[in-house]
């Protein structure tokens, strides 16, 4: 690891920083700054002072299969965090990802950092760091079928939210809240509906696709724990809405989220942990 791109090599260095010029050239200009920091962040953490220009090459080349435009000789590539191919896999390698101590991994989408669910399972006891060399790959399909009831059951309840409490609420419900918790922005009860269980009802469709599929494990985990955490902000959403707010708001949104995705790939890691257990018995098991 390093602190900065200048302490690469020459050669290492020059990749490097062509890479995070093609990056700020194709990004709006008042965005320029904090993606270059990012991406460059992104870099240090993967890369050490002896690292040649091949080792930089390798490393783009594992973030995206596609070139950035500009001439840079195919050498540059995005980070995978700003792109859709393989988003399902990538959620589910960040979000659940035991073998690596680290508790904040950087992003699956988008630049910044996730909490690695799978670190946290290990530091409670709920899982060893090496259940399954691959998670998810011997999961079955039941318990992708029983992961899907949960985003069922959130967008049921929001639904039910709205039909027996519709006609109490305020008129207005807020929308985004500040720093402090307080609502700045507000919509109207029947926007905010409609959102709520457009999002919640999305959400399902998505945990039904993960649970028929017949798509490789990671995959369908990695969309079971996407559509989990949608129907868990929606059903949040639809909770805080009407409420005054207060610093409690980012923990009472934030909580479901993590809980919610948490308990879903623990209980597919564990299905699959379970399933590789019975194969592997039943393997030695004399005919």
């Amino acid at each position: 690891m390093i602190r900065s791109i200048d302490e690469l090599r020459p050669e290492a260095r020059a990749v490097a920083q062509g890479f995070l010029d093609a990056a700020a050239e194709v990004t709006a200009r008042d965005l320029r700054a904090g993606v270059r920091e990012d991406l460059a962040s992104h870099l240090c953490e993967r890369l050490d002072p002896a690292s040649t220009a091949a080792d930089v090459e390798q490393l783009l080349a594992a973030m995206r299969p596609e070139e950035v435009a500009g001439d840079l000789g195919g050498s540059a590539r995005w980070p995978s965090g700003l792109r859709l191919r393989g988003v399902w896999e990538r959620i589910a390698d960040t979000w659940w990802r035991p073998s690596d101590p680290r508790l904040f991994l950087p992003r699956a989408v988008g630049l910044g950092w996730d909490l690695n669910a799978g670190a946290l399972a290990v530091r409670l006891g709920l899982i060893e760091p090496d259940a399954e060399a691959v998670p998810f790959t011997s999961t079955p399909d039941d318990a992708f079928r029983t992961a899907a009831a949960l985003p069922v059951l959130l967008a049921g309840a929001t639904a039910l939210h709205y039909l027996v409490r519709g006609r109490s609420l305020p008129p207005r419900l807020a929308s985004h809240w500040d720093a402090a918790g307080r609502p700045d922005h507000w919509v109207s009860k029947r926007r905010a509906a409609a959102t709520d269980i457009a999002v919640t009802a999305g959400a399902v469709g998505l945990a039904g696709w993960a649970a028929l599929a017949e798509r490789p494990g990671p995959t369908r985990a990695g969309a079971m724990a996407g559509a989990t955490f949608v129907a868990a902000l929606g059903a949040s959403m639809t909770v805080v809405r009407p409420t005054k707010g207060g610093l409690w708001v980012v923990p009472a949104l934030l909580l479901p989220l993590s809980v919610g995705t948490g308990a879903v790939l623990l209980g597919l890691a564990r299905a699959g942990r379970q399933a590789e257990i019975e194969r592997d018995l039943g393997g030695d098991a004399p005919e």
